[in-house]
C-alpha cells in the first residue's frame, strides 16, 4: 500500500508522512505527546507542507511500532477533530460557561 502513509525504515524505525493541509502541527504535537511513554518520537518537516513522525522503541520496550503507529494515526484524527469543533462551537461553549457563572439576579 504505497498510498499509506506509515513505512518501515530500514534501522526498523517508522514514519508517517503527514499532511499539513489535513492535519495542523498542534493536532501533531498532541498526539505526539500522548505516545511518548510508549516510544521515542521525532517531529520533522520533511517536505513543504509535510511533517515527517518518527517512532523509535524505547530501549526497554518491546512494543510494536507497527501497532503503535496504527493507534497515533486514530488519535491524529481524534486530535484534529477536537481542535476543528473547538474552532468552530467554541464560542458556544464560552458563553454557556459565562452564563452558567453570571451573578444571579433577584427578581423580586
Amino acid at each position: 500500500m504505497d498510498h499509506f502513509p506509515i513505512k518501515i525504515l530500514a534501522d526498523k524505525s517508522i514514519l508517517i508522512k503527514i499532511k499539513e493541509k489535513i492535519y495542523c502541527r498542534q493536532a501533531i504535537t498532541a498526539t505526539s505527546y500522548k505516545f511518548t511513554d510508549k516510544c521515542n518520537i521525532f517531529i520533522d518537516e520533511i517536505d513543504e507542507n509535510i511533517y515527517g513522525v518518527y517512532f523509535k522503541n524505547k530501549s526497554n520496550k518491546e512494543a510494536s511500532l507497527e501497532e503503535i503507529a496504527n493507534e497515533f494515526c486514530n488519535e491524529l484524527i481524534d486530535q484534529q477533530t477536537r481542535i476543528d469543533i473547538e474552532k468552530e462551537f467554541g464560542n458556544i461553549r464560552d458563553k454557556i460557561v459565562e452564563a452558567a457563572f453570571s451573578p444571579i439576579v433577584d427578581l423580586k
